[in-house]
């Protein structure tokens, strides 16, 4: 069985909360800004709540922000 793949551009808000580390036994919770053009994938991530998943971070070279 192939495990579904859910990819889209993000990037973290300038925000100190963007990223905690508190909680049940230390465990962090990350915030991302997600452009509307990824709302599809956004969706699909929904039907992964309650789940465990694998997250990979890949950066883009000449990423503009400001364009979204």
């Amino acid at each position: 069985m192939e495990t579904e793949r859910i990819e889209f551009i993000a990037s973290m808000p300038d925000i100190l909360s963007a990223i905690n580390v508190s909680g049940v036994n230390g465990n962090s919770r990350i915030k991302l800004d997600i452009p509307e053009s990824e709302l599809a994938s956004v969706v699909r991530m929904i039907g992964l709540k309650g789940q465990s998943f694998k997250v990979t971070i890949e950066e883009i070279k000449n990423n503009n922000k400001d364009v979204w």
